[in-house]
C-alpha cells in the first residue's frame, strides 16, 4: 500500500493500480492455461469497450488499488451513481469517477495457498451483465443495444410462426400475431434483465410486461399507416416509404421505453464530507 499511494502522490494521479500486465509484474500464479485465457480474455474485451476511459490501465481487472475520495464522490454524486456488480469494483470506479490521472504498479501474481476462486462460471455472467450495465451508461449505446436485441426477437418469432403455420395448422395472420407475442417475450426479457437493469424498481414487472407487449404490438399498427401516407404525401416507392416509417417507429419506441417505462429515478446523494485536516499516508511509514 505504501507503493501505491507513493506512486499516486508523485504522479500526481487520481488512480493507482497494481497490474500484473505493467513492466515487471507477472501473471505466473494463475494456476492453469484455461485462467490465463478466462484472464486475458475478460481484459482485453474490457479494454476494447472503454478505450478512453481505460486508457493507460494494463489490468482493468485487478483488486489491488488505491483511488481518491473526490474522484468516489464525483461519480457517487453523478447522474448512474456507483453501482456495482460482483467483486470486479476497480472497473465500476474506472468507468464512471473518470479519475484524473492513472497510474501503475507491477505486481507478480502469485500461487493460490488457500480459499477458493471467485472466477466460477455465475461470476463470469455477472461480470458480462455489468459490461452491458456500463457500456449502455452511454445513450447512443443504449439506442444500439435496443436495435440488436430488437433485431433478435425475429428468431423465436419466425420459429414459431413456423411451427403454428405449417401443414394442417393456423393461418397465417392468427399464426403471424400469436409469434409476434413469442418475440416481443424474447426482446422484454433482454431488454429488462440486461439493458435497463438499474431503472426497473420504481414498476411491478407485470405493468413492465404489459406495456413493453402494448407498445410492441402498436408498432405494427403504426407502422402501416405511416408509410401510406409517406407513400401518398412524399411520393416514394412502398420499400423506402417502409424503411422510413420503421426508422420513425423504431426511435418513438425507444424514446418511450428509455424515458418513460424505464425513466431514471435515481435520487443523487450528497458526498460525505472530509475534513479538511485529515492527513495522507506517509508512503515512508512502516
Amino acid at each position: 500500500m505504501p507503493e501505491l499511494v507513493a506512486r499516486g502522490a508523485s504522479a500526481g494521479a487520481e488512480l493507482v493500480v497494481a497490474s500484473r500486465y505493467a513492466a515487471g509484474g507477472s501473471r505466473a500464479g494463475l494456476a492453469d492455461g484455461y485462467r490465463m485465457l478466462v484472464s486475458g480474455a475478460s481484459t482485453a474485451l474490457t479494454k476494447s469497450l472503454f478505450p478512453q476511459a481505460l486508457r493507460g490501465l494494463t489490468d482493468p481487472m485487478s483488486g489491488f488499488f488505491a483511488v481518491r475520495r473526490e474522484a468516489v464522490d464525483r461519480a457517487a454524486t453523478g447522474e448512474d451513481g456507483l453501482q456495482p456488480l460482483g467483486y470486479k469494483i476497480l472497473l465500476e470506479l474506472a468507468v464512471r469517477c473518470r479519475p484524473r490521472g492513472i497510474a501503475e504498479v507491477p505486481y507478480t501474481f502469485g500461487e493460490r495457498h488457500a480459499g477458493e476462486s471467485k472466477s466460477t462460471v455465475r461470476e463470469g455472467l455477472r461480470f458480462l451483465r455489468h459490461l452491458v450495465t456500463l457500456r449502455t451508461a452511454d445513450p447512443r449505446a443504449r439506442v444500439a443495444v435496443f436495435g440488436l436485441i430488437g433485431l433478435s426477437g425475429f428468431v423465436p418469432n419466425l420459429a414459431l410462426l413456423w411451427l403454428l403455420n405449417g401443414p394442417g395448422g393456423l393461418h397465417y395472420a392468427p399464426a403471424e400475431i400469436i409469434a409476434n407475442q413469442a418475440g416481443l417475450l424474447w426482446n422484454f426479457v433482454l431488454v429488462d434483465s440486461l439493458l435497463y437493469r438499474l431503472r426497473r424498481s420504481h414498476r411491478r414487472r407485470s405493468v413492465r410486461l404489459l406495456t413493453f407487449a402494448a407498445v410492441g404490438n402498436a408498432d405494427l399498427v403504426a407502422r402501416l399507416p405511416l408509410a401510406a401516407l409517406i407513400i401518398a404525401w412524399g411520393g416514394l416507392a412502398p420499400v423506402p416509404a417502409t424503411a422510413i416509417s420503421m426508422v420513425v417507429v423504431f426511435a418513438g419506441r425507444f424514446l418511450l421505453m428509455d424515458r418513460w417505462l424505464y425513466r431514471r429515478t435515481r435520487t443523487r446523494r450528497a458526498p460525505v464530507p472530509v475534513p479538511a485536516e485529515t492527513p495522507l499516508p506517509d508512503p515512508a511509514a512502516g
